[in-house]
């Protein structure tokens, strides 16, 4: 649930910094600090489901946005960077799945026991 909050609150951040981009502005750190945030979940949540690829590229992603050892990024490259952290992040819901987690068997109900003949 935790990821999935933070997957959509990375796109949205994304899509309003897409059109409201500028270098000097204070909400950078506030976007580094959310995608790289977002990026390790997805990231821990792709290494989880056994798809090392998506682990590989999500754990770029949020060594690209750490806040703590920033990447200057160009106001001509920044668009690229962007869409492709866009793209990424809008393709994980469909391509990432979280895998449903099994209940454990309670030991104290056995359960309908059988007749013995």
């Amino acid at each position: 649930m935790l990821t999935s909050i933070m997957k959509w609150t990375s796109l949205s951040l994304l899509m309003g910094s897409f059109f409201l981009w500028a270098p000097a502005n204070n909400y950078a750190i506030l976007l580094q600090f959310v995608i790289c945030g977002s990026a390790t979940l997805v990231a821990l949540e792709a290494g989880s489901s056994g798809k090392h690829v998506w682990t590989a590229a999500f754990a770029g992603l949020a060594v690209l946005f750490n806040p703590l050892i920033a990447v200057a990024f160009s106001h001509s490259v920044f668009p690229w960077i962007n869409a492709l952290c866009f793209s990424m992040f809008l393709a994980s819901p469909i391509f990432l799945k979280a895998v449903p987690r099994l209940s454990i068997q309670s030991i104290t109900y056995a359960g309908p026991r059988s007749q013995s003949l």
